[in-house]
């Protein structure tokens, strides 16, 4: 199964797209904008951790946060993470050339992405 932070209806009403005409196109660039953010978290989670009754995240014995990954219902990915992923498929969406309007450097998210992702990424080379 392919990794997707968003659905493809989230994608079509983000662009306020109403036909299925680019829905093949749609899946792949949510495929690979899932991806894009994915590599820049590195190893950090894209889903919201469970948290205790003060709204903390509750840590396993590794110190990291604990994901709900219960088979009956669905991981929640961050809103963060859906953000990003949403900007990046309007960026590529609209912009099918690579013909950007400045907003990314070569090899670099934009600079909205990168404000909302840059708190959850773990730091650490690997």
């Amino acid at each position: 199964m392919a990794l997707s932070y968003v659905s493809l209806l989230e994608a079509k009403q983000h662009l306020r797209v109403d036909f299925d005409d680019d829905d093949t196109y749609l899946l792949v660039l949510i495929q690979a904008a899932s991806g894009a953010v994915k590599n820049y978290l590195k190893t950090a989670s894209a889903y919201e951790p469970v948290r205790d009754e003060d709204d903390y995240p509750i840590l396993d014995s590794d110190g990291m946060p604990e994901i709900d990954y219960d088979s009956n219902t669905p991981r929640t990915v961050r809103f963060e993470v859906r953000a990003s992923v949403l900007i990046l498929i309007a960026e590529w969406y609209k912009n099918r050339e690579a013909e950007q309007d400045g907003g990314m450097g070569h090899g670099y998210l934009p600079a909205p992405v990168v404000a909302l992702l840059y708190p959850l990424r773990d730091p650490a080379l690997r």
